[in-house]
């Protein structure tokens, strides 16, 4: 059996022109689902969709806005695109930053409508089509509100703390019909534009995350393929956690501390290494210079044995030599032939 395949269901994934929602899209086709690729911009659903058919994937492309008419229309796309509606995916959200003292009630009610009303839409459009053969809904909540909280966003966290809220109870009412609904709570992924992935903000943020990055738009695409899959079927009215730990640290000073530590390990790593690469070099040296005396012992214990020789002393010639060669002085012969 090959765990995690999606063979002849139909999933809708909505926000899937680029990022997570795009990931998503990608890696539920290459589990053998064919997908609607909704998104509010039409123009990036149609070319990711092209890049999936390209690749022999099945995948087509609809508009979607978040209003109860344009969550119904993206349901009513894919039925009619694929006859059946398996697995909802719902990706669609956003924020506009605005502190408390700024936020005005239309930028309330936007926020409020994409990332939480949205969700009562959709669902109740699919109900019809999911209740059928029973399915998946998987929505992406957020670490912020549910867990923690971010400056300047109280309307975005309101809204994705009421997405978990959403995900626990339709799991409890949606259970009898064999459709479950859990969601992904990610932490800081990074994208190709907004404010929290210039570089600079970025760098800053990566230094609070005990795994050292930023996420990947795939690192939450694959807990989304294994909520949508059969091995997931007894999984129901949860959220997935996929922040690189971010959320475990008690506070800041918690992160600064190691930090300090990760810095000490490596000045001692560098010392030790430096301490190594001295030892080498003096070794070498005292190689060389150890040499350097041996040769010239040797040349001067050389001269020595011929000196003896030239003035007949017996045996000196023999320990000279043998002190040059480092070999033990054995006794001298006494006289013209060796004798047994």
């Amino acid at each position: 059996m090959n765990p995690f395949r999606l063979d002849g269901k139909v999933a809708l994934v909505t926000g899937a022109g680029r990022g997570i929602g795009a990931a998503a899209a990608t890696r539920l086709a290459e589990a053998g689902a064919a997908v609607l690729v909704a998104n509010r911009t039409r123009a990036d659903a149609d070319a990711l969709a092209d890049a999936l058919a390209a690749r022999g994937l099945q995948a087509r492309a609809t508009g979607f806005t978040a209003d109860e008419a344009g969550c119904g229309q993206a349901v009513a796309d894919a039925l009619a695109a694929y006859g059946r509606l398996d697995l909802l995916i719902h990706n669609a959200g956003g924020c506009p930053w605005a502190r408390l003292d700024e936020l005005d009630s239309d930028t309330l009610e936007r926020t409020l409508a994409l990332n939480l009303k949205s969700c009562f839409w959709l669902t109740r459009a699919a109900l019809p089509a999911l209740k059928a053969r029973g399915g998946r809904i998987v929505v992406t909540s957020s670490v912020t509100g549910p867990r923690v909280a971010m400056l300047a966003a109280a309307h975005y966290a309101a809204a994705k703390a009421g997405v978990n809220g959403f995900i626990r109870t339709a799991a409890l009412e949606l259970a009898p019909h064999r459709i479950t609904v859990n969601g992904v709570e990610p932490g800081f992924v990074a994208k190709d534009r907004g404010r929290l992935s210039q570089p600079a903000t970025r760098a800053r943020l990566e230094r609070y995350i005990p795994l050292g990055a930023a996420g990947r738009p795939d690192d939450i695409a694959y807990a989304m393929l294994f909520l949508a899959s059969d091995e997931a079927g007894w999984i129901t009215g949860q959220t997935i956690v996929v922040d690189g730990g971010m959320t475990l640290p008690e506070s800041g000073q918690v992160m600064e501390d190691a930090w300090l530590q990760a810095q000490a390990a490596a000045d001692a790593a560098a010392r030790t290494a430096g301490g190594a690469d001295e030892a080498a070099a003096t070794g070498a040296a005292t190689v060389a210079a150890t040499g350097a005396a041996t040769d010239a012992a040797t040349d001067a214990a050389i001269g020595g044995a011929v000196a003896a020789a030239a003035d007949g002393a017996p045996g000196a010639a023999h320990r000279a030599a043998a002190a040059a060669s480092g070999a033990p002085a054995a006794p001298p012969p006494t006289g013209g032939a060796h004798r047994p």
